[in-house]
């Protein structure tokens, strides 16, 4: 096999890759989900990630965990 065929070949293997990605779903959304652009989630996802040492952000269990903690937080805050 020669080194274009080689390259050809691992191209359309990429193209093919991303056209699905965006044809089957948002490829960005753990991103997306990660770093919010809710100001206040984001905040949240920040104090979780100095609060909490095992803290991901992108774990979708660690994400619902902060917006609980937080929340709570916030209103024993404003007490």
């Amino acid at each position: 096999m020669s080194y274009a065929t080689m390259w050809a070949l691992l191209f359309l293997l990429a193209f093919g890759a991303v056209i699905g990605g965006i044809i089957h779903g948002d490829i960005l959304a753990p991103y997306h989900d990660a770093y919010p652009s809710d100001p206040a989630k984001r905040a949240a996802l920040d104090r979780c990630a100095r609060m909490m040492p095992g803290f991901s952000r992108f774990a979708a269990a660690d994400r619902d965990r902060c917006y609980t903690v937080v929340s709570h937080l916030s209103a024993a805050e404003v007490w």
